[in-house]
C-alpha cells in the first residue's frame, strides 16, 4: 500500500510544479526508480518509496513537457488553421453549438510545421452535416483559449483541457473546404453513438433520454441542468454515470451467467468452471468499462477486479489494502493526470473508507437480515461521513438527505434501473428492433422515480453548502482516521466535531455599508453580482448571441455558492433578448430570483418581471438608483453608491440613449468613481460627452470581441479620459469592493491563479 502511495505523492510533487525539471534530471530519476524497482535483490523500504515518489514525478513532467510541446495558443484575434483528423468524441450540443474532440494533424498555420498529431477540442455552431465520432474530416478553424472564461469560482477549464490532453480549441468557421473526407469505421465509440442515437430515437421525455444514455454509455452532454441540481442537492451524482458499483454489478451477473453457460456449453467444459467464469466476467465488465467511456472510477474497479480474479485463479490471498494499492498504481500508470479529476479521489476514498471499515471490522460479522440491515447503514454513513470532506472541497456541500435518498436509490438504480438500461444498451446493438420496448421500461420508471428525487432535493436544508478554509482540510484527515479506528463508538463520534468550526463559520457577505462586486468573466456576455449585507444583486445573466441561458449554469451559479447564498434578491436586465430569457428562467429554476426587472417589454412569463422605470431604494446602507433610458425604455441602467463612492452600470446604452439619458438627468447625476463600459465596450456607445460626464477612476471592459479594433478605439477613449483600464477578455473575473477603505481592487482571476503546468507554456 505504501508504493501506491508514494506513487500518488510523487505524481501530486509533479502536477503542482511551479516549473518544469531539465530532461536530464527526469532520464536520472528514471533510471534510478527503475534499478531499485526491477532490482532481483531486496531493497531497503525507503529506497522503494523514494523510488515510486521519483517515477510519479517523472512521469508526469515527462507527459507535461510532451503536452506544451504541441499546446498551440493563439497569437491573433484570428489565427486560422486548416486542419485534417478524426472525431474522437461523441458530439454534444451545447446551445447552438456542437461541441466534440478531434485527433488532427495541421496543415496550414501555426504548428503546421511539426507534423505530430493533436487532440483539439472543437465548437461548431450549426453544422450543414453534422459530423460523427470515427468519421474523418477536413475543417477550417479559428484557434482559442483552452480558458475562454477565468473566474474565481467554478470549472478550470485550462485544467480539464490539460487533464484530457487537449492541445488547443478552436471554432469551425462556415468555409467551403469543410468536407467529411471518409465514413466511420467500426469503433466502441461508434457503438456508444449509435445506441446513444437509439436512445434518443425511442424516449420522447429529453430529460429521461439524457439520465438512460448516461448510465447506458457515459454520455451524460444530454441532462438538463436541474437533474444535476436534484442529484447534487440529494447525494446521488454518483449514480448518474457509469461507477464503480455498476461495473462491479455487471460483472457479478456476466459471472454468474457464464456458470450457468458453461454448464450447458459442452465446448466450455474443457476449460475447468472456475477459470472459465472469472475470466469472461472480467472480460465483459472490461467492455462495459470501454463502453462507458473509461473513466477513472471504472478504470479503478476494473484494476480491482482483476487483481482478485488473479489472486484467487493463483489461489493467492491478496490482502484488501494491496488491491487498492495495485488499483491506484495501475491507474496512475495509465494516466499520470488522473489526479486533476474529481472523480478518481471520490472514487478511490469511498472504496478505501470501504475497506478500512472491513479491515477493523467495524460491520459485525453476522450474516443475519437484521445485522445486514444495520451493517448496510453503517457502510452508507461512514462512507457519506467519509467523503464529507472532498464533496465540501469538489462541490462546494454535502447533501443531508443523501443517506436516507442512497438507501432508497442504491438499491433501485442499480438493481432494477441499470440492468434495465443495459438490456436496451445490448438490444440496440444486437436486436434493434427490440430496444424500444426496454428503453420505454426505463423511461416509466424515470417518470415513477423522479417527483420523489425532486421532493427531496427541495426539502428545507437539504444540502449544507459550505467553503472551509484551508486548515480545515488538514483537520478532517486525522478526524477521519479517528472515525475509522475500531475504539469505542463514543471516542469515535467524538470526530464529527470536526463539523463544528462549519456550523460557526462567519457570513461571507460584506460588512453593513459595504458593497462587494464581482464583474464575472462570461466570455462575450456580461455578469455582474452585487453583494450588500444580506442581499444580492445580478445585473445582467452573462448571456451572448446563441448561448442559450449556459451562463447561469456555467458562471453565475458557483459564484452565488462561493458567497453561500442560495437565490439572488433582484435581477437587472439591461436589455431583453432570448438568451437572457432563458438565462432568467435558468436562474428562477436552479436558484430562484424574487424580482426581476428588465429593460424593455416581456409579455407571457410566469417570471416576477416588472418593466424598468426610475427608482431608487436602499439595502444594508447601499443606495441602489435604476433608470430607464430609450426611447420605448428599451435600456436599463443602474447606479450603486456605497460609503461615499458609486459604480455604474452602463448595459446596453447605444450612442442616442446615452445623450439622452445624459439631458435628462441634472448634471453629473452619473458621476462615479467605476464605470462598466456600455455595448460589452463595443462602439455604439461610450460616446465622449458620456465618459466626461461620468468622470471615473476606473473603467472596466466586459464581454464583446477580444481584440477587434472597435474594443480597442472603445478602450482608448476611456483611457484617454485619465481612467484605469481593466478587461475580463484579457485578466478575467474582477472583484472589488466599495467599503471604509475605500475602494479595494482584488488581482484579476487570470494574475491570482498558481502557475500550473496547464498556465504556462516552458
Amino acid at each position: 500500500m505504501i508504493g501506491g502511495l508514494s506513487l500518488l505523492a510523487g505524481t501530486l510533487l509533479g502536477l503542482g510544479a511551479a516549473g518544469l525539471p531539465h530532461e536530464s534530471w527526469n532520464w536520472v530519476a528514471g533510471l534510478f526508480s527503475a534499478a531499485v524497482l526491477l532490482s532481483p535483490a531486496r531493497r531497503a523500504l525507503p529506497a522503494r518509496r523514494l523510488a515510486f515518489l521519483l517515477a510519479g514525478m517523472t512521469f508526469v513532467c515527462a507527459s507535461a513537457r510532451q503536452w506544451q510541446e504541441l499546446h498551440l495558443a493563439p497569437t491573433s484575434t484570428d489565427t486560422r488553421l486548416l486542419l485534417e483528423g478524426t472525431i474522437l468524441s461523441v458530439p454534444a450540443r451545447s446551445g447552438a453549438d456542437l461541441n466534440f474532440d478531434a485527433q488532427v494533424r495541421i496543415l496550414d498555420g501555426p504548428g503546421a510545421r511539426d507534423a505530430r498529431l493533436r487532440r483539439a477540442r472543437l465548437a461548431w455552431r450549426e453544422p450543414a452535416i453534422e459530423p460523427r465520432v470515427g468519421e474523418r474530416w477536413r475543417l477550417i478553424a479559428r484557434l482559442g483559449h483552452a480558458g475562454e472564461t477565468s473566474n474565481f469560482a467554478g470549472a478550470d477549464h485550462e485544467r480539464a483541457a490539460f487533464r484530457e490532453r487537449v492541445h488547443f480549441t478552436a471554432r469551425v468557421l462556415p468555409a467551403a473546404l469543410n468536407a467529411r473526407l471518409a465514413l466511420a469505421g467500426g469503433s466502441v465509440d461508434q457503438l456508444r453513438a449509435r445506441i446513444a442515437r437509439r436512445i434518443a430515437a425511442s424516449v420522447a421525455d429529453p430529460d429521461a433520454a439524457g439520465l438512460i444514455t448516461a448510465l447506458a454509455v457515459g454520455v451524460t452532454s444530454g441532462m438538463s441542468a436541474d437533474q444535476w441540481r436534484v442529484f447534487n442537492a440529494t447525494g446521488t451524482t454518483h449514480l448518474v454515470a457509469i461507477s464503480g458499483m455498476h461495473v462491479t454489478l455487471f460483472a457479478l451477473l456476466a459471472i454468474a451467467g457464464a456458470r450457468t453457460a458453461w454448464r450447458w456449453l459442452p465446448g466450455a467444459r474443457r476449460v475447468a468452471r472456475e477459470p472459465f467464469a472469472p475470466l469472461l466476467g472480467l472480460a465483459a465488465a472490461g467492455g462495459y468499462a470501454l463502453l462507458a467511456g473509461y473513466s477513472v472510477p471504472t478504470q479503478r474497479t476494473w484494476v480491482m477486479l482483476a487483481v482478485f480474479c488473479c489472486a484467487r485463479l493463483c489461489a493467492r490471498c491478496v490482502a484488501a489494502g494491496r488491491t487498492w494499492s495495485l488499483a491506484l498504481i495501475a491507474v496512475l500508470l495509465l494516466d499520470h493526470f488522473a489526479p486533476l479529476a474529481a472523480g478518481f479521489w471520490l472514487s478511490f476514498a469511498a472504496v478505501g473508507a470501504i475497506l478500512a471499515i472491513e479491515a477493523t471490522s467495524l460491520l459485525p460479522a453476522a450474516r443475519l437480515r437484521a445485522a445486514r440491515l444495520r451493517a448496510a447503514l453503517t457502510l452508507q454513513l461512514a462512507v457519506t461521513l467519509a467523503l464529507a470532506p472532498l464533496t465540501f472541497a469538489v462541490f462546494g456541500g454535502v447533501s443531508l438527505v443523501g443517506l436516507a435518498v442512497n438507501l432508497l436509490a442504491i438499491p433501485i438504480i442499480s438493481f432494477i434501473f441499470v440492468p434495465i438500461v443495459l438490456a436496451g444498451a445490448m438490444a440496440a446493438w444486437l436486436f434493434p428492433a427490440a430496444d424500444g420496448l426496454l428503453f420505454g421500461i426505463a423511461a416509466k420508471l424515470y417518470e415513477w422515480l423522479w417527483p420523489g428525487m425532486v421532493w427531496a432535493a427541495d426539502v428545507d436544508l437539504a444540502q449544507w453548502r459550505a467553503i472551509p478554509p484551508p486548515w480545515w482540510y488538514a483537520l478532517a484527515l486525522p478526524a477521519l482516521l479517528l472515525g475509522l479506528k475500531r475504539w469505542p463508538l463514543g471516542l469515535r463520534f467524538s470526530a464529527t466535531a470536526i463539523l463544528l468550526p462549519l456550523l460557526a463559520a462567519p457570513s461571507r457577505m460584506p460588512e453593513p455599508d459595504t458593497l462587494r462586486v464581482s464583474v464575472l468573466d462570461t466570455g462575450r456576455g456580461s455578469a455582474l453580482l452585487l453583494a450588500t449585507h444580506e442581499h444580492i444583486v445580478l445585473f445582467d445573466t452573462g448571456d451572448a448571441w446563441n448561448t442559450r441561458g449556459a451562463r447561469i449554469a456555467q458562471v453565475v451559479t458557483p459564484a452565488l455558492d462561493a458567497l453561500g447564498r442560495r437565490q439572488v434578491d433582484l435581477l437587472i436586465l439591461p436589455g431583453l433578448n432570448p438568451d437572457r430569457a432563458m438565462g432568467s428562467a435558468a436562474l428562477a429554476a436552479l436558484r430562484g430570483v424574487n424580482r426581476i426587472v428588465v429593460g424593455g417589454r416581456w409579455s407571457g412569463t410566469s417570471l416576477p418581471v416588472a418593466r424598468c422605470a426610475d427608482a431608487r431604494f436602499h439595502w444594508d446602507g447601499v443606495e441602489f438608483e435604476i433608470f430607464a433610458a430609450g426611447r420605448a425604455r428599451e435600456y436599463c441602467v443602474l447606479r450603486v453608491s456605497a460609503s461615499g463612492h458609486a459604480l455604474l452600470l452602463a448595459g446596453d446604452l447605444d450612442a442616442r440613449a446615452e445623450r439622452e439619458l445624459l439631458a435628462r438627468l441634472p448634471l453629473r447625476a452619473l458621476a462615479s468613481d467605476v464605470a462598466l463600459m456600455s455595448r460589452q465596450a463595443g462602439a455604439p456607445g461610450s460616446v465622449p460627452e458620456w465618459i466626461d460626464s461620468i468622470h471615473a477612476r476606473l473603467a472596466i471592459a466586459s464581454g464583446g470581441i477580444s481584440g477587434s479594433n472597435s474594443r480597442a478605439l472603445t478602450i482608448a477613449r476611456w483611457r484617454a479620459s485619465g481612467a484605469r483600464i481593466l478587461d475580463t477578455r484579457r485578466e478575467g473575473a474582477i472583484e472589488f469592493t466599495f467599503g471604509t477603505q475605500g475602494i479595494v481592487v482584488r488581482a484579476p482571476a487570470r494574475a491570482a491563479r498558481y502557475p500550473f503546468a496547464w498556465r504556462r507554456v516552458d
